[in-house]
């Protein structure tokens, strides 16, 4: 019978259609019983390929295509693996020929195991290798010609699964070529995945011999694989069991916890990770941290369930004591529930690099790798990359692919947006486009890196996977399932910002400030940081700084460090049902319903709810006798549903109690009980450890905030102004000669950088720093490089006030621009010595210039325009801190944005604000009623004076508004003698409305009015009209 085995998948990267799991399915349906892949140099999908047949039913053949240089002429070969020991050969040619090193010596020493096909396209009777091999045939070949004494062997190269696909085959490799379509070549036809018996008939008839040498290649052939576990050892001249349990009692000793019940948890713990066999896995972790230590890299407090572990804990692998803290171990490892031991291993994200060179040196090169990922074509790179080569220009595509959510895919962006839908038929190159665009959708595009992921082993990875080479190290070809699979140690190496701020808060106090903090021995119960979670103030802080956590930490107002913990727990999906009988029992306005005396001590610190999966252990082992290690299974069934395993573990929960003379009714009761909280309980482990690194940073946050705001805004990729000066920093103004290029904080006032400046180059920001100081502004241009002589490059500067410290008329400098770069570069050096005739103009107004520094380097920095109107207001209003509920209050705001819908019930228009006074942001809201009589004056951007009575909504703050007034800093000054001509002027200034104040001054009893129902728009035909009445007019 026929066999496929020159099957390109789609791990050929963009030269087949050819995915595992429909290749499977249609082989089954076309009658093969045995099929292969024959991927181009790789073996990307040759594990799950494999398991995938076996799955199926089929019989798996892998295959590996390579070009290999033999007497200065290259050679393609398709390799088979006849067995387990060619599929091991396999692992090593591709890894050589991924790493650039397959040579034809290397090959035949390589070749036990193996079959040889060469494909008879590329064959010629005067080529001579140096081993046997068989001459693949196809339909193409001409049988009359050949030689009988030849070995010949069905060949034919599969690459999609019917003729349909070749149009979209011809797209894929146009992508691939970056060609248009009329630029790629054909794609060859007669590729697609035949019918198994009409192709046995066509080579029975055809060349019999041929197909008898394929039943008998592939009659045989199995691959085993081995998938016991392959941890590297430690030490190979040491017991690692002894030097563990050393290292161990000594880390005991040295925290001065040597003695009971530290001394009993730590040989329980002992004896099972040895008995289980991870004893080189601890050292190996232990090894890692000691590494990142000695650095100075500041490592946290770990993560997970390891934080349960004392062994763990005595070699600072966690910084959590798991006995004060009540963390069990078998949560983390017990023998009844064998699996890895995964302790991620987390570091600042800025030295990864290093660890990775680490791991390479220490444990070998051949022993340990990064791990592939596969880049896939996702619905928005799918569209792009195929209406391109249909011509489509780029608004179109953004306009188009802008339709697509970030959870859709093609085929539901196209039921759900009727825009997306009505564009796609709107013409039928597009109908097309769309339909190659779903066909290549989720097919891996290219490889990438694991984002933390790295391998290790006892011996030579290649004995077990095939590699390929890397930048820093070398990377697995299996997918991290693949390798754990395969029984190799995978161990996480996560990069955390947090951990790099936090080290760097720790080296900026110690420099500026000359303490050396020990980030681990950071009290955390540290009042004055638990004060700030109380207010909600964890803007910054690593799990708080979304608005969900910051309102539960403001209703819950931490007073200990462990009810910070507890907030992580409730600020979850399923946990938050709960956050209001938490809050209530914990403020005494509820019954704590303990349930039972026997759990009661395990139900009191989280005032009767189950918040941690760690407790549900616990009520098993108190109440039903279980052991840890059978309360972990119960725990584990709980949170995976599985119904059957529950059933089980309910009828032994009862049995158990009722052995310790418990009541049945109250044992089904608190196992119906247990299987509702089990489902969102935390990790308390986990929970433990993330809160004390967030307690960490928050720490810096509440004694050095200057410190903290420092690295958050040089360090983060997101912004923190705001934060900062509601906690009561001030913007400083910076010149040409001061501003640095990272942020700065000095003395609460914050210093913008030159990195912030949109649009410059940063080549430009260092000349800037490394020329300076400058004396003028034709000082400056006169040294500006040639290519840094460009008005997007200079306008910025200007605008942002880096030249006030020699002329504050920035409208003055910007438009004389051109012509200053026309002089310098005319006179050179001479222009310093010459007169430049500057032209003359107004300057931007205040706002101007604030709305210019908000929009170019992110914030304001002169003098906001509110506090400029506050200080001359003669109206009362208060500050948005200040507020207070169900009391009435007047804010001096600017609206940063309007939200309008209509009502359900009449339809109207209301609308809901978003404002800030400089300090605080405040939601404001207008019904029908209101919003109706002030849409027409309200804007986003403008100032305003809104009245309004304040409400509480969940546990913010908001206004419902009763009245807008415009704010105005600027006013229209008129002079006059006295009282004379008052119905004239009102006469005047009522014929030309707008919303600028007017102010009159009597000179005769010196009497100063503000026209409280009257607002100007300014004009020269107003100052006309004005003139006979007035001694003077002016606009400030």
């Amino acid at each position: 019978m026929f066999a496929q085995l020159d099957t390109k998948t789609v791990y050929s990267f963009m030269d087949s259609l050819i995915d595992l799991s429909h290749y499977f399915e249609q082989a089954k349906q076309l009658g093969y019983q045995t099929i292969g892949i024959m991927d181009r140099d790789n073996l990307y999908g040759a594990y799950h390929f494999i398991r995938g047949c076996q799955k199926h039913g089929l019989r798996p053949v892998l295959g590996l295509e390579v070009e290999v240089v033999y007497q200065e002429q290259q050679v393609l070969l398709n390799l088979i693996a006849k067995n387990t020991q060619g599929y091991h050969q396999l692992l090593k040619i591709s890894t050589a020929k991924m790493s650039g090193k397959l040579q034809m010596d290397y090959l035949c020493q390589h070749l036990e195991g193996l079959a040889v096909i060469i494909p008879n396209r590329v064959w010629t009777d005067t080529l001579a290798v140096p081993f046997d091999y068989y001459i693949g045939v196809d339909q193409y070949t001409d049988f009359s010609h050949m030689d009988s004494k030849k070995q010949f062997i069905p060949l034919r190269t599969v690459r999609y699964f019917a003729q349909d696909d070749m149009e979209t085959l011809h797209m894929l490799h146009a992508i691939r070529d970056n060609l248009s379509l009329a630029e790629t070549p054909v794609v060859e036809s007669d590729q697609e995945l035949g019918d198994c018996q009409q192709l046995t008939a066509y080579y029975q008839a055809h060349c019999p011999q041929a197909l008898q040498n394929l039943e008998d290649l592939v009659s045989g052939i199995h691959y085993d694989f081995d998938t016991d576990l392959k941890l590297p050892r430690f030490n190979r001249d040491k017991s690692a069991k002894q030097e563990l349990q050393e290292l161990t009692q000594a880390g005991l000793v040295a925290k001065g916890l040597w003695q009971e019940p530290y001394q009993t948890r730590l040989a329980h713990e002992l004896t099972v990770i040895s008995d289980m066999g991870f004893d080189d896995y601890f050292l190996i972790v232990w090894d890692l941290l000691r590494f990142g230590r000695s650095k100075g890299y500041y490592m946290g407090m770990g993560r997970g369930s390891a934080a349960g572990s004392l062994v763990a804990y005595a070699l600072d692998i966690t910084g959590i004591d798991p006995i004060r803290h009540d963390l069990l171990f078998e949560r983390f490892l017990n023998k009844e529930r064998y699996s890895m031991p995964d302790i991620d291993i987390d570091l600042p994200d800025i030295y990864r690099s290093e660890f990775l060179r680490y791991v390479r040196n220490r444990y070998g090169s051949d022993h340990s790798a990064q791990i592939v990922t596969f880049s896939t074509f996702g619905p928005k790179q799918a569209i792009r990359d195929v209406f391109k080569r249909f011509g489509v220009p780029e608004y179109e595509l953004t306009n188009l692919t802008k339709k697509i959510g970030f959870k859709d895919s093609l085929a539901t962006v196209y039921e759900k947006n009727i825009s997306f839908r009505q564009t796609i038929n709107s013409r039928v190159e597009f109908q097309k486009a769309f339909t190659i665009a779903q066909r290549i959708e989720g097919n891996p595009r290219q490889t990438s890196i694991h984002a933390a992921g790295i391998v290790m082993s006892d011996d030579n990875l290649t004995n077990h996977i095939p590699l390929k080479a890397g930048d820093e190290m070398m990377v697995t070809q299996y997918d991290a399932n693949a390798v754990e699979a395969n029984g190799l140690l995978k161990m996480d190496f996560l990069g955390l910002r947090n951990l790099t701020f936090v080290q760097k808060m720790q080296e900026k106090v110690a420099k500026e400030y000359g303490q050396h903090i020990d980030i681990a021995a950071i009290d955390l119960e540290d009042p004055k940081t638990l004060a700030l979670f109380a207010k909600g103030d964890t803007r910054g802080i690593f799990q708080f700084e979304q608005n969900g956590a910051i309102n539960l930490l403001k209703r819950i107002k931490p007073q200990r460090f462990e009810e910070i913990v507890a907030t992580t727990s409730l600020n979850r999906p399923g946990a938050s049902d709960y956050t209001v009988n938490f809050i209530k029992r914990r403020q005494g306005q509820e019954k704590i319903d303990l349930i039972d005396p026997v759990i009661a001590p395990i139900l009191e610190s989280t005032y009767g709810i189950m918040l941690y999966q760690e407790q549900v252990m616990q009520i098993a082992q108190a109440y039903a006798g279980f052991t840890l290690g059978k309360a972990d299974l119960l725990r584990r069934a709980m949170s995976k549903k599985n119904l059957l395993e529950m059933q089980k573990m309910e009828e032994a929960f009862v049995a158990g109690a009722k052995q310790l003379g418990r009541s049945e009714e109250t044992a089904k009761l608190l196992f119906k009980r247990m299987e509702k909280f089990a489902g969102y309980g935390f990790n308390r482990s986990h929970a433990f450890a993330y809160s004390a690194l967030a307690f960490q940073l928050a720490y810096f946050k509440a004694h050095y905030p200057a410190v903290f705001y420092d690295i958050m805004m040089n360090y983060s990729s997101s912004d923190y102004i705001t934060d900062a000066l509601e906690s009561n920093f001030q913007v400083a103004q910076v010149t040409i000669n001061s501003i640095p290029y990272t942020d700065k904080i000095e003395s609460n006032s914050i210093f913008m950088g030159l990195k912030n400046i949109k649009g410059l180059p940063r080549d430009f920001a260092y000349w800037i720093i490394e020329q300076r100081p400058f004396s003028s502004v034709e000082d400056f241009l006169t040294r500006v490089p040639e290519k840094y002589q460009k008005i997007a490059f200079l306008e910025p500067l200007i605008k942002i006030g880096l030249f006030d410290c020699f002329d504050p008329n920035r409208k003055k400098i910007l438009e004389n621009l051109e012509g200053l770069l026309v002089f310098v570069n005319e006179l050179g050096s001479l222009f310093a010595d010459s007169s430049f005739n500057w032209g003359d103009t107004e300057d931007y107004s205040t706002t101007e210039k604030y709305s210019f520094e908000q929009e170019l380097i992110g914030v304001g920095m002169s003098k906001h325009p509110l506090i400029d109107i506050a200080e001359k207001s003669t109206q009362a209003f208060t500050p948005i801190s200040q507020l207070v509920k169900d009391k009435e209050a007047t804010i001096l705001v600017q609206v940063d944005s309007i939200r309008t819908i209509r009502t359900k019930t009449s339809g109207q228009q209301m609308a809901f604000l978003s404002v800030n006074d400089t300090k605080k942001k405040l939601d404001v809201t207008l019904f029908p009623e209101e919003y109706a009589i002030y849409k027409d004056q309200l804007k986003e951007g403008e100032l305003y004076y809104l009245k309004g009575r304040i409400k509480e909504r969940d546990h913010r703050l908001q206004m419902v508004c009763q009245q807008v007034q415009m704010a105005i800093s600027q006013k229209y000054w008129l002079l006059v003698e006295n009282h004379q001509f008052d119905s004239q002027i009102s006469q005047v200034l009522a014929a030309f409305p707008g919303k600028t104040p007017v102010v009159i001054h009597y000179q005769e009893n010196k009497e100063t009015i503000e026209l409280t129902n009257l607002q100007v728009q300014l004009n020269p035909t107003l100052e006309e009209k004005l003139h006979s009445y007035v001694l003077k007019t002016v606009f400030r």
